[in-house]
């Protein structure tokens, strides 16, 4: 009788360990999926603009700003307040430099964006120059760190945005990221991120530094 109290309470953590792996596996897949689409929602926006991205080129044109956004900024985050607020397209339209103080040369950017809600007068950070992505944040204004990784996977997607006059949508998808989703049902991470939690979508604000009397990144 005990020894087959004992088969049967192994059996029972066995099948407990078996289901919890199936869980993880299930999670994990469907994290992976949802790093495959980048997507914004922003009701309240102001302005005429339109963007395309294919890799690292993009096509921009008009500008519009919005104090509200949903959804998430990168392939790799957690939906939420997004930090992506405004954006510009042609050059002399940017306005970095007149509006939130950043260097003259954000005259030459044809796409920027990222003032954060809980000081949207302090940074804004350049999307892309003259056409070409900046993945390799030439300004230092991403808001997070990014690895080489994650600076390949974002040269590696396609996102069409539009603000026809008082809403503004973007979508996007991202070929490497369906690559890890794709592997991932094989039991394969390609992007090593399976026991990683994503980063949520409106980081935190940094503390300005001392004496500097603004915030910073």
């Amino acid at each position: 009788m005990a020894a087959a109290l004992t088969t049967l309470g192994r059996r029972a953590a066995a099948a407990a360990l078996l289901l919890g792996s199936a869980c993880t596996w299930l999670e994990q897949r469907g994290a992976d999926l949802h790093d495959c689409v980048l997507y914004r929602w922003h009701e309240t926006a102001l302005g005429v603009a339109a963007v395309a991205k294919l890799g690292p080129l993009e096509a921009a044109v008009g500008g519009w700003y919005a104090d509200y956004g949903w959804g998430k900024d990168t392939w790799w985050q957690t939906p939420g307040h997004v930090l992506t607020n405004h954006g510009t397209g042609l050059p002399l339209t940017t306005l970095g430099p007149f509006v939130y103080g950043r260097p003259i040369a954000h005259l030459l950017a044809t796409s920027a964006d990222g003032n954060h809600p809980g000081a949207p007068d302090a940074f804004e950070d350049v999307r892309a120059w003259l056409g070409l992505g900046d993945v390799f944040d030439l300004d230092d204004g991403l808001p997070f760190a990014l690895s080489p990784w994650q600076r390949f996977v974002d040269a590696c997607g396609v996102e069409v945005g539009v603000v026809p006059v008082a809403t503004g949508l973007h979508l996007g998808f991202n070929v490497v990221e369906f690559a890890d989703f794709v592997l991932g049902l094989l039991f394969l991470d390609l992007a090593g991120d399976d026991a990683r939690p994503r980063p949520p979508t409106l980081p935190y604000l940094p503390a300005a530094p001392p004496g500097s009397g603004a915030h910073r990144r």
